[in-house]
């Protein structure tokens, strides 16, 4: 409270100003929400938000996203899979780095390949390890070729993560320079000669604390917030922000708690599975009052269309009072056994909404004999909150991020199907293998599953060129630009 104390002032002062509603679409001003606020650096592994946001402006893929979060070209015009899905082929634009050289194939292909590298020792790098290599073809035509199929190839390659940068510069379609603690971009135009030129309009980039930004918004200093998650959302009602400027992405991911140490009390399933049981995730999630936050039960999103029927975990059948019942009788059995159980610690971000969260959770499961206290990730603790927007629609993705890898309750038979899957060329038979390791994921209770990740952004009314989308991912090449 101490810490944000300073932000809250400021707030109230700027409710008290008031602020101006008019929003100038060429000059649009963004502030992304970053808890620890770091330098821009667009080759940082992972990306700070903020510089996801820069790298994706100024360094171009060879596909992006379009304003509504499809695939669109980028780099590439335009590109070919072939039959066996094995090959993917893509013919570059006419383009220019940003310090004015030709870009070509070549370059592309072994910036592309370099990238490839680098991102592999990360979360992505089982799904990365099928691409095979990158060859340049011609002056104008990029191959990708693959082990095994790769359906989802083009969501990944229009991360921003996969925007291609030489000697620390990309090739737009916006160039950057730093203007204070802030960004200033402007968009690469061709001349009547065919030349590249900046043109006249500007989106500032900047970062900073939630209380801070939304202050700044209030005074009518930024035109757009990007970056909310549920720990910041109690903030939009404290800086009285009128709804219909609230705009919220449906996302899909991961949001739920990992088991992280697990000591005697959470080694033992049916100790996890009590606590999957005596979370109310309506009522939780009602403490919020938002349409978009959904209750999930699932590993894996029920609504993904490539995602095999398996059933729902064995423990949600019953009705919530029927859960709690069970979840109270299993910890009871287990104290008289074992004896007594010491707090459980959850590790939560900072943030009113986190206190919410926190609140809700620890009443539900001292109502079965379980003590919960909270902590920050950086101390020891038992239960972590993940909070993971997918970068891929394909149920691989989720099965990554819970296996073997990133999870102390994990399942190596099931890390060895999703392996399996992957490198399997008949679709039919990676959808079933693929439900088959959830089932066996599911079955191990390693992660409890509460909803889909919550995103928000604040949009001032008159902005152009931003859309909810199903990414929560909204691009600044397209800010103040009409699409039509």
């Amino acid at each position: 409270m101490t810490r944000l104390l300073p932000f809250l002032l400021l707030l109230l002062s700027a409710i008290l100003a008031g602020c101006s509603q008019g929003v100038d679409n060429e000059r649009v001003r963004v502030d992304v929400i970053e808890e620890r606020p770091k330098p821009f650096n667009v080759s940082a592994v992972p990306l700070p938000l903020a510089s996801a946001y820069l790298r994706s402006a100024t360094a171009q893929g060879l596909v992006t996203f379009d304003e509504k979060g499809r695939v669109a070209p980028g780099l590439a015009s335009r590109w070919i899979v072939n039959d066996d899905g094995m090959s993917y082929i893509f013919r570059l634009n006419k383009a220019r780095w940003n310090d004015g050289r030709e870009l070509n194939s070549q370059e592309v292909a072994q910036l592309l390949t370099r990238r490839i590298s680098e991102l592999k020792k990360g979360r992505m790098g089982s799904e990365l390890a099928v691409i095979d290599r990158v060859v340049a073809m011609t002056g104008k035509v990029v191959e990708i070729r693959l082990k095994a199929p790769m359906p989802y190839l083009l969501e990944l390659l229009a991360l921003p993560e996969f925007g291609l940068l030489r000697r620390g510069a990309g090739s737009g379609p916006m160039q950057a320079k730093k203007l204070g603690q802030a960004m200033q971009l402007r968009r690469n135009e061709t001349d009547a000669e065919g030349a590249t030129v900046l043109g006249p309009a500007t989106v500032t980039l900047r970062r900073g604390e939630a209380s801070l930004v939304l202050a700044r918004y209030v005074l009518g200093q930024t035109d757009l917030i990007e970056g909310g998650r549920f720990e910041t959302f109690p903030l939009l009602e404290a800086a009285k922000i009128n709804a219909n400027e609230i705009q919220f992405d449906a996302v899909p991911g991961l949001f739920g708690l990992m088991v992280v140490q697990a000591g005697p009390f959470l080694a033992n399933k049916d100790n996890r599975t009590a606590i999957a049981m005596a979370i109310d995730r309506p009522k939780l999630l009602t403490a919020f009052d938002i349409v978009a936050w959904r209750e999930t039960v699932t590993l894996v999103p029920e609504s993904l269309p490539n995602r095999a029927d398996i059933a729902r975990p064995d423990w949600a059948a019953p009705s919530m009072d029927q859960r709690r019942s069970m979840a109270a009788a299993s910890i009871a059995n287990w104290k008289r056994a074992n004896g007594a159980i010491r707090p459980l610690r959850v590790a939560l971000p900072r943030g009113y909404g986190s206190r919410i969260f926190f609140a809700r959770l620890r009443a539900d499961l001292a109502a079965v004999g379980v003590d919960i206290e909270r902590v920050t990730a950086d101390r020891p603790h038992d239960l972590r909150l993940i909070d993971l927007t997918a970068q891929q629609s394909s149920p691989a993705w989720y099965l990554d991020q819970l296996s073997c890898k990133f999870a102390a309750i994990c399942s190596a038979r099931a890390d060895a199907i999703v392996a399996e899957a992957r490198m399997t060329k008949d679709m039919a038979m990676r959808a079933q293998l693929l439900g088959q390791a959830e089932a066996e994921m599911q079955s191990t209770v390693g992660f409890i599953p509460i909803a889909n990740p919550l995103r928000w952004s604040v949009v001032r009314p008159g902005l152009l060129g931003h859309f909810a989308n199903g990414r929560g991912w909204h691009l600044l090449q397209y800010l103040g630009r009409d699409p039509t």
